[in-house]
């Protein structure tokens, strides 16, 4: 008989399972942090390395649901043991989906909620098909800093407990806010899809702020009083103010003097025209300012050349022409070039306007809009 051959085989590689147990703990955790935490607490039957996985994962993603109540007491379990572990990690972030509607879940949520004592706690309501106007709570821990509340239809939850007066970044979405929170560590507030039933004046309940976002928001009242000393940022995204029936009537005041950068955007012709808009920002300099059109306009920013960068752009609309918008622009640059006589200001900055035409695609007559847009980049680079 000829001389075997030589197998071509290589040797077989370690089970995929048994790389990631040969990772460092840390590491480990973080990758079971994918799973929601029942599958988390499971893994602990798995072998020695992973029988406490379940008290060292950074992130814990719990799932209420009611009629499980076995499932919801099991995490509770896991949770209380992890929190009496000395040896344990701290857990970073509490991600929470419940029923906001249902009592018996918000029992159990306010329990985990303590449990946890995250860092970062991630609430979202699973949507009820309804309008939910009962008010309902969440109590943060001592050591919550950051709170996101993601429930349509719902009316906000007021906020308690000892991580209410800690907290420092708050981030609302799909809510309506009847009632304001007083947060008076707050320095970040982003509202996203949110209806502003109560007066908007933030300073009176949250007087550190220095971080200001709303995206589609709809604020009904008319007055907007954004009276901040310590912002720094402000960014309104298509945010309707006032309601639907009569003339223009929202008054926006804006006095920062510590703001630096400032973004009104808003597409044209989807929101209600200011009645009047102020804004008194001596440190500003950055100004974005697209399409809202406001019937007066008043900006004070203290001296010239504060305001390095930006865009003033407008697009005419079906019921508006392009000469209205101009006339806001400039009514715009006087108070951006307080330096330059009023009826100066037009022959100055008419190098650094633009004015094309827009062809409207979804138009069925071939409607041809007019943009104009003002480029303050380039004219506070001339020292104007």
């Amino acid at each position: 008989m000829g001389r075997r051959r030589g197998s071509n085989r290589t040797k077989a590689s370690p089970a995929a399972g048994d790389r990631i147990t040969d990772l460092p703990l840390e590491l480990r955790a973080r990758i079971a942090s994918f799973l929601h935490y029942r599958q988390v607490v499971q893994l602990s039957v798995l072998s020695r390395p992973w029988c406490h996985i379940h008290h060292h994962t950074p992130v814990v993603k719990i799932y209420l649901v009611p009629g499980l109540l076995d499932s919801i007491l099991a995490a509770r379990v896991a949770l209380r043991r992890r929190a009496q572990d000395a040896s344990a990690s701290k857990v970073d972030t509490l991600k929470l989906v419940y029923f906001a509607d249902d009592l018996d879940m918000r029992r159990h949520a306010d329990r985990i909620i303590a449990l946890a004592d995250a860092r970062e706690i991630h609430i979202r309501s699973v949507h009820p098909g309804h309008e939910v106007r009962d008010a309902w709570t969440v109590h943060l821990p001592l050591a919550a800093r950051r709170l996101e509340v993601d429930a349509t239809d719902h009316v906000a939850p007021a906020i308690a407990g000892p991580g209410s007066a800690a907290l420092r970044t708050l981030f609302l979405q799909h809510v309506m806010i009847s009632e304001w929170p007083h947060l008076p560590s707050l320095r970040c507030l982003d509202l996203n899809s949110v209806t502003i039933e109560t007066p908007f004046a933030p300073g009176q309940w949250c007087p550190l702020l220095e971080e200001l976002e709303l995206f589609c928001c709809k604020i009904e009242q008319a007055r907007v009083d954004i009276n901040l000393p310590h912002l720094k940022f402000l960014e309104m995204d298509s945010v309707d103010v006032g309601h639907y029936e009569g003339p223009p009537f929202g008054h926006i005041t804006v006095d920062t003097p510590e703001l630096v950068r400032l973004y009104m955007i808003f597409e044209p012709g989807c929101t209600r025209d200011f009645k009047l808009f102020t804004l008194r920002a001596p440190k500003l300099q950055l100004l974005c300012w697209y399409n809202q059109f406001a019937e007066r306009v008043h900006i004070n920013i203290g001296k010239p050349g504060s305001v390095k960068d930006g865009k003033i752009e407008f697009m005419s609309v079906y019921f508006r022409k392009i000469e209205y918008y101009r006339e806001q622009m400039m009514r715009m640059l006087q108070g951006l070039l307080p330096n330059v006589p009023p009826d100066s200001v037009a022959d100055i900055v008419r190098p650094y306007i633009t004015q094309e035409e827009c062809p409207d695609s979804d138009s069925e007559d071939n409607t041809v809009e007019e943009k104009i847009t003002c480029d303050l980049s380039a004219i506070m680079s001339h020292d104007i």
